[in-house]
């Protein structure tokens, strides 16, 4: 600790009342790190709600079942839409892609 030297007894006891004030603040400061060192340990040996994610993984794998399959079936409609297209709006179609790729378009 650190005191002063003087030998005014008034500057004495006030060097004591702070000491006294610091040891008392060390004492509480090692009870609150103490009690929160235990609330910790207590709240990290609860179980982990497992049912609550169990729940929310199986809704959201359902919710992404439905897209893909919303997904597929749009992709066989289109897919019958192109396969019952015309012959002409066909070869119309594939000319104009190739000349879209081959940058005359």
């Amino acid at each position: 600790m650190w005191r002063l030297k003087m030998s005014n007894p008034a500057i004495e006891a006030l060097e004591k009342e702070i000491e006294s004030i610091l040891n008392e603040a060390k004492k509480k400061k090692l009870k609150i790190i103490g009690d929160a060192k235990k609330k910790a340990k207590e709240i990290l040996s609860r179980p982990i709600p497992i049912d609550t994610y169990k729940l929310e993984a199986e809704k959201i794998i359902k919710e992404a079942e439905e897209e893909s399959k919303t997904i597929l079936e749009e992709a066989k409609r289109k897919a019958e839409e192109i396969k019952n297209i015309d012959k002409e709006k066909f070869e119309k179609a594939v000319n104009r892609v190739v000349n879209i790729v081959a940058g005359i378009e």
